[in-house]
């Protein structure tokens, strides 16, 4: 076992070269400081960097300040573990799991590349929405939202990601502040049918967490996960208020 290997921190910037063409498996810790069970599994990707040294690749990926992949594979909760192989995303596991757990997953991957099979790509996580009924209640708000004549901040909240969670108090922070500015918190597990009719009526893709700046049937400013913050809303709102 080879005890100076320790998990290097990979960029959005490198990510393309460092994990999706790397010649070995790669397996991508996401974590964030913040993140207390992102903080207990530093041990366990450790010991992974040093028992597969040579045959994988044990990388590690701040969500806090790489959003393009946090985004880009679909990460909604921390710490979030992914396996590539060869370019694809072949297995991934959210919460912190137990050794075995992430053994099991190296070595089925290497197994399957000892014996010639092509990476099997893992399908997204993220179910396409329903399609709703032009006169369905959620619609009908909807376009209520969008059609608000004075901006309006509306915020997608989901009540099982941690990086929700976390950016809610921005939202939390903004609202306490501009308490005259209208606002509209959504949270996507009881808000479903909602939450699918504004990325519908809006036509931004839906991200949670998510905050939308709306006017006159218009999406003036929108953003996602960290780039969320109660100043970026107070910005953008007075931005939207000059154009009127």
């Amino acid at each position: 076992m080879n005890a100076s290997v320790v998990p290097a921190a990979v960029t959005d910037a490198e990510f393309a070269a460092r994990v999706l063409q790397s010649p070995v498996p790669v397996l991508v810790d996401v974590w964030a400081a913040w993140c207390q069970p992102c903080v207990t599994l530093k041990p366990v990707m450790q010991r992974l960097a040093e028992s597969y040294s040579g045959r994988a690749t044990v990388l590690t990926l701040d969500a806090d300040t790489n959003l393009e992949m946090v985004t880009a594979f679909d990460v909604r909760a921390l710490p979030t573990v992914l396996l590539f192989d060869r370019g694809a995303l072949v297995a991934r596991q959210s919460g912190a799991q137990s050794l075995a757990t992430y053994v099991a997953l190296l070595d089925g991957q290497l197994a399957a590349r000892s014996a010639g099979q092509a990476p099997q790509a893992i399908a997204p996580t993220t179910p396409a929405p329903a399609v709703l009924p032009t006169d369905s209640p959620a619609v009908r708000e909807a376009r209520e939202l969008a059609a608000a004549g004075t901006p309006t901040v509306l915020f997608k909240h989901s009540a099982t990601c941690s990086i929700s969670i976390s950016v809610k108090r921005e939202y939390d922070a903004f609202v306490r502040q501009h308490p005259d500015i209208p606002t509209r918190l959504v949270v996507v597990q009881q808000e479903r049918p909602l939450s699918n009719a504004l990325a519908d009526v809006l036509q931004v893709r839906h991200e949670s967490p998510q905050a939308l700046v709306v006017r006159d049937g218009q999406v003036l400013w929108h953003a996602s996960h960290h780039r969320i913050t109660a100043e970026r809303m107070a910005a953008a709102v007075v931005a939207a208020s000059r154009t009127l």
